[in-house]
């Protein structure tokens, strides 16, 4: 099953204003119309907007969904590479008109080339869901980038939603992190299987990154910011 890919798809083929609803063990449950996936530049929350006008050089899009940010890139001029293990996504992206679409896994894809900026859009850093995940994402990511390349990303503390009414905290058992959280898609009564994701703080990635990067806040909009992640 490809939810997200099956849904963007549809709505290419007949404009199918569904949605995809999204089960989370720890987290409330909620549905994300399909439309969002499609919107413009000015639809698109300012975290997203603000690392898209500090990309530079060749870019890579990982995890690029349908292509929304490539085609805004393309437009500015950049030379722009969508990559994204969903078949359905890829070839959505493709009849939208991104010029460079790969179809493979951010961690296994062998590829000569390299990009001076990676984009992480939609807290697509917390790919994986493990802090051992997110060190093997940064050391990826500079393999695939030139010298003096950067990470752009947006994410969100999510903190908030298990905060009670003193300002404590009020974690599920056995949830090691605040930002960790488990999901599972449903489109059309058709489900995919369970992942995990994360979603990190500041202060978490400052502690995961170590004395080896550089890492500073491009935009803040709380609880959502957008950072940059370079190499010293």
């Amino acid at each position: 099953m490809d939810a997200f890919g099956n849904a963007a798809l549809d709505f290419l083929n007949d404009n199918n204003d569904e949605f995809i609803y999204v089960e989370s063990k720890t987290m409330e449950d909620d549905v994300i119309p399909v439309k969002h996936l499609f919107r413009s530049l000015d639809q698109m929350p300012y975290c997203e907007q603000k690392a898209i006008e500090i990309a530079k050089g060749k870019v890579l899009d990982v995890g690029g969904g349908v292509g929304s940010h490539c085609l805004v890139l393309q437009e500015k001029g950049l030379d722009t590479t969508m990559l994204d293990f969903s078949p359905g996504l890829c070839e959505a992206s493709t009849k939208r008109g991104v010029k460079n679409v790969i179809e493979a896994d951010f961690f296994k894809w062998k590829t000569d080339q390299k990009f001076d900026t990676l984009l992480f859009m939609m807290n697509g850093i917390g790919i994986g869901g493990s802090f051992e995940l997110f060190q093997k994402t940064i050391v990826r990511s500079f393999e695939l980038l030139n010298e003096g390349g950067q990470i752009l990303f947006d994410s969100t503390d999510i903190a908030f939603c298990y905060e009670l009414e003193d300002g404590s905290l009020s974690l599920p058992l056995n949830l090691d992190y605040t930002g960790f959280v488990e999901f599972k898609l449903t489109y059309k009564n058709q489900e995919d299987s369970w992942f995990n994701w994360a979603y990190y703080d500041a202060d978490k990635i400052i502690e995961l990154l170590g004395d080896a990067y550089n890492f500073e806040i491009i935009h803040q909009e709380k609880p959502a910011y957008t950072g940059r992640i370079t190499k010293k």
